[in-house]
């Protein structure tokens, strides 16, 4: 669909928070944003009540021409299904597309060229892409088992490094001012409370606010490493193609990561915190390729 003659709307959905943006047929932007709208929480009756309650005021527009979706949950089943049609029922859309949040970060970082991209924020992905689509997707383990570079990740090496003794006294003393470190505190977020990976994954920001510190130096460096070692030189021809990140600590760890890549014979690409300004200019290139 050409972009000169159409108001386009795109989404950029996790499970707790949902990014949209109206793009203008002139080129202007409004930015709005709702909670989540992973299809496997949510209704077609809630899913319809948040579009019109809440987006519909912010962007001021109940109709547009076509809605480009990427959103954690959408796996292409008859979830994914039911909440296009509802995106097409609202806006009255002429084409409606949705799409993993996995193939949404690979568009931002790759545009329509081949490449890797990896999600670290407060869970991690990653996956090769041809130009067109997803090729292949080494499988994530989640919180408990996985997402290794993750925000959830480094809190959980915080967390352990205190509890375990090996954490140095100034940044211990630093932690306890800025978290209630009580053991019985922690083990019931972690243990009793609901979303525990959101909860472990406050505590890395602990470690980005002290990531001059020689301790928290090693842990960094190390999970990123592990995090590169274990996903992203998995893929066929990893080092012949840029590998470009999306997420929070891809993005404040930047400089080093870069560096790490660079070690393990690979091609930095774009390390960006949000897709959604590289959506907007990939949307606003051209039509979207076939069978995306």
């Amino acid at each position: 669909m050409a972009f000169s003659s159409t108001n386009l709307l795109l989404a950029d959905s996790g499970s707790t928070k949902t990014e949209w943006c109206l793009v203008k047929s002139d080129g202007t932007t409004i930015t709005a944003f709702t909670g989540g709208l992973n299809p496997y929480y949510h209704t077609e009756e809630s899913i319809e009540e948040i579009l019109r309650n809440t987006l519909i005021p912010e962007i001021g527009v109940d109709s547009v021409d076509a809605v480009y979706f990427y959103g954690a949950g959408c796996t292409g089943d008859e979830r994914t299904e039911m909440l296009a049609g509802v995106l097409k029922s609202v806006f009255n859309a002429e084409e409606v597309e949705v799409q993993s949040d996995i193939l949404g970060s690979v568009r931002a970082v790759c545009g329509r060229k081949p490449g890797i991209a990896g999600i670290l924020g407060t869970g991690a992905n990653s996956c090769q892409y041809d130009g067109e689509k997803v090729v292949d997707n080494v499988p994530v383990l989640g919180f408990i088992l996985g997402d290794e570079g993750s925000a959830g990740y480094f809190g959980r090496k915080i967390l352990q490094g205190y509890f375990y003794r090996e954490m140095p006294e100034d940044l211990k003393t630093a932690l306890e001012t800025e978290f209630d470190m009580r053991r019985a505190t922690i083990l019931e977020n972690v243990y009793q409370k609901p979303q525990p990976n959101t909860y472990v994954a406050g505590f890395a920001k602990f470690a980005g606010d002290h990531a001059d510190h020689p301790y928290i130096k090693t842990i960094l460096r190390d999970g990123l490493v592990e995090s590169v070692e274990r996903h992203i030189l998995k893929y066929n021809g990893a080092k012949t193609m840029p590998v470009g990140f999306v997420g929070s600590v891809a993005f404040y760890n930047s400089d080093l990561l870069r560096e790490i890549l660079v070690e393990k014979g690979l091609i930095p690409g774009e390390i960006i915190k949000n897709p959604m300004p590289n959506l907007v200019k990939y949307h606003k290139a051209g039509s979207v390729p076939a069978h995306a």
